[in-house]
């Protein structure tokens, strides 16, 4: 008898280092109570390959500030709009890759990650791979094997922090899998009475800030850096930023939830956004303005700051009101101002694309000033790919 319970005695020892060393790698029982370093860089290295990387030219320093809309269901039909998409990417190597679709599947969603990844060689960096995963109204991976999540006005008002830590947990490690570095998310908007955010937007700043703080601890632990928005704070919007331009009132919570975090995570992504302020920046918007945006370099200099999308009408409307600005000038503004990553939506051209990169070219081959701001976001970039 005593031979038979040695034996069981081990057999169960050995399924318990089995079961670790699989939870270990590959993170299945995972606790949403782990403490994470609020250190930790949260973007993970695109690429396992060591060789060394080539030396980027002018060309392709100013496509790394550039992130490039791909729409995974023309992928999946191999559409022409597709084909061209990734024959620029291919010849242009850009920073980034932002995902659209609808009802996007896991495989889909690995499938394209794999696609793009194959069009480049050991010596070329990789793009991160970006998607808009905020839940509700705006989720472009919900298709199977995605969980869908509820709003996050529902979210951030409803769940307990154990339910927040849990949904988090388990999206991350979704997005992960299918090969996304970034999500343009949570929303630190606060909810007012305009209607265009919707349930986009919590209105407590206590409850969104501690949702907030459970979204970056799952999400970077994952290996998924959060990008959280829209500075300077949109709650009070009344027009749609893709049809028109808002001026707002801010107050002093909307851009103070936006300190406090940063205070906390350092080394996230933030999104700035086409608004005008009331009686502030001579009419420029916020995206635009390096007024507008210099307590990031100042106060976070490791924040990486992202457009929004510079194909809406409110980023090219004239101060005057009258007919929209050429997208280039508008792409040359937006470094100028201090951001790191030039944001374009589902729908652009690769032919417009190529004169956005031709301009931005031009104006860092001509100033100083400029190149200075194209390799510090350079540097900013090749880090988190290293």
């Amino acid at each position: 008898m005593k031979h038979w319970t040695t034996k069981l005695l081990i057999f169960f020892l050995f399924l318990l280092v089995l079961v670790s060393a699989y939870n270990y790698f590959k993170k299945p029982f995972f606790k949403s109570s782990d403490v994470v370093s609020e250190d930790l860089s949260p973007t993970p290295t695109p690429t396992p390959s060591k060789a060394p990387k080539k030396e980027l030219n002018s060309k392709e320093k100013v496509s790394q500030l550039l992130a490039i809309p791909v729409d995974i269901n023309e992928l999946d039909e191999d559409s022409s709009a597709s084909a061209k998409i990734l024959r620029f990417i291919e010849d242009n190597d850009p920073g980034f890759v932002l995902y659209f679709g609808e009802k996007i599947s896991t495989e889909s969603a690995a499938l394209a990650t794999i696609k793009i990844n194959g069009l480049f060689t050991e010596k070329d960096y990789l793009p991160l791979i970006a998607v808009d995963h905020e839940g509700g109204l705006v989720q472009r991976l919900s298709g199977e094997g995605f969980t869908k999540l509820d709003s996050w006005q529902k979210i951030v008002s409803t769940y307990s922090v154990t339910q927040q830590k849990a949904i988090f947990n388990q999206s991350a490690r979704e997005l992960e899998s299918a090969g996304i570095n970034i999500v343009f998310a949570p929303v630190v908007d606060l909810a007012s009475n305009s209607a265009v955010l919707k349930t986009r937007a919590a209105s407590d700043s206590e409850e969104t800030y501690f949702a907030t703080s459970n979204f970056i601890y799952a999400f970077s632990q994952n290996g998924v850096m959060p990008v959280i928005k829209h500075f300077p704070g949109i709650g009070s919007i009344s027009k749609d930023p893709h049809n028109a331009v808002s001026t707002i009132s801010l107050s002093k919570d909307d851009t103070a939830i936006f300190s406090k975090i940063l205070d906390k995570f350092n080394n996230i992504g933030v999104m700035t956004t086409h608004v005008r302020l009331e009686n502030k920046l001579s009419g420029e918007i916020c995206s635009l303005s390096e007024e507008c945006l210099a307590q990031f370099k100042q106060s976070y200099p490791k924040v990486l700051l992202f457009t929004d999308d510079l194909t809406m009408k409110a980023a090219r409307a004239q101060e005057s009101g009258e007919g929209e600005r050429d997208i280039s000038e508008v792409a040359i503004e937006a470094v100028k101002a201090g951001n790191n990553v030039l944001v374009f939506g589902r729908g652009i051209d690769s032919s417009v694309l190529e004169k956005i990169i031709y301009a931005l070219q031009q104006e860092y081959d001509d100033s100083e000033s400029f190149r200075a701001k194209v390799d510090n976001s350079v540097e900013k970039i090749l880090s988190l790919k290293k």
